[in-house]
């Protein structure tokens, strides 16, 4: 279970086996911590206390601070995972083309066929202009698993990228929702902020499953290594992106279960942001998404998504031990 608290002025705080939210003027409400995994502190105006904190991090429970607008700002993470060869042999495998390259085509072009997917459940919508989106989303998917250099595979990313994002607003009601492509932060319209906001969601919880493996989420074999950046969660991100976070995003906007309203400026800057309720209702309705039990077609079981990033972040490190002979990323149908 996911905690995230957002509400500015609660107070968290340990008694016995029970989390406590405290919250102004209401009555406290208790979760038994052994049901925890994560735990989201939104805002500078959430508190935790130390007793709090230090056994959640013992237990392993995963603690991240970020803002109210889901920018990541720490996590605190207790010893680090003892697989250290893993480690070792993470580092050689990412920093050498040849072994890299395979698990970066592997991943982006189970991106790219996850984008199709999304697309063709809802070609109706498109019209006329599914067959120009349908060969260049499939070109770029051959272009991808044959690509010789990682350069190549980020313009054949780029490329499938942009075709797939161009055909949003074919999906959506131009009178309401102005969406030209992804933008980086801030979010410039109200598509772009649920995207942003799903997308830093989405990569907390694969930065956590990593941390539970021993894998270090800034070694990566896709996106460059930077100061800071978490290339290979971004790397596993990618394939995740279309079935969790697009496929939610889609849903809540085409049946207007979220309108315009819901969304406003962000006071004394530029870009747009959820309000207050509205941030809450998408996190709970991104935990339900999160929630949600597909087979897996790799190992033919019935799994949660959650289930699914986890079950693939082990796969990616025993890919990188030599134990298994290829990744293979999740695929939709």
């Amino acid at each position: 279970m996911r905690l995230i608290v957002d509400k500015q002025g609660t107070q968290l705080r340990k008694d016995g086996e029970r989390l406590y939210i405290q919250r102004e003027n209401q009555e406290d409400e208790s979760i038994p911590i052994n049901v925890l995994e994560q735990v989201v502190l939104a805002g500078r105006g959430v508190s935790a206390s130390t007793p709090l904190l230090y056994d959640l991090v013992r237990r392993g429970v995963d603690v991240v601070y970020q803002s109210q607008r889901g920018r990541f700002g720490f996590r605190l993470v207790g010893p680090v995972a003892k697989h250290s060869a893993l480690r070792v042999r993470q580092v050689q495998v990412c920093t050498n083309p040849a072994r890299a390259l395979p698990l970066a085509r592997a991943m982006i072009s189970g991106k790219l066929h996850n984008q199709w997917v999304i697309l063709s459940r809802i070609r109706g919508a498109l019209e006329e202009q599914w067959p120009s989106i349908h060969q260049a989303l499939t070109a770029q998917i051959h272009q991808a698993k044959r690509a010789n250099n990682a350069d190549s595979l980020r313009g054949y990313e780029g490329s499938g990228a942009a075709a797939y994002f161009a055909a949003w607003p074919l999906l959506l009601d131009a009178r309401q929702w102005q969406f030209r492509g992804r933008a980086y932060h801030p979010p410039p319209d109200p598509v772009d902020a649920l995207l942003s906001l799903g997308y830093t969601l989405l990569l907390n919880d694969i930065i956590g499953a990593m941390y539970r493996i021993g894998l270090d989420p800034t070694i990566g074999v896709f996106h460059t290594i930077d100061y800071g950046r978490p290339s290979l969660a971004l790397d596993l991100e990618e394939e995740f992106r279309p079935v969790i976070v697009d496929t939610l995003v889609l849903r809540l906007i085409r049946q207007a279960v979220l309108v315009p309203t819901d969304f406003r400026h962000s006071d004394g800057r530029s870009g747009i942001i959820l309000s207050a309720d509205a941030r809450r209702f998408f996190f709970k309705q991104y935990e339900e998404r999160l929630a949600t039990r597909v087979r897996h077609p790799a190992w033919q079981q019935q799994l949660t998504y959650r289930q699914c990033i986890q079950r693939q972040v082990e796969h990616l490190a025993r890919c990188i031990l030599g134990r298994d002979e290829g990744y293979m990323p999740l695929l939709i149908k």
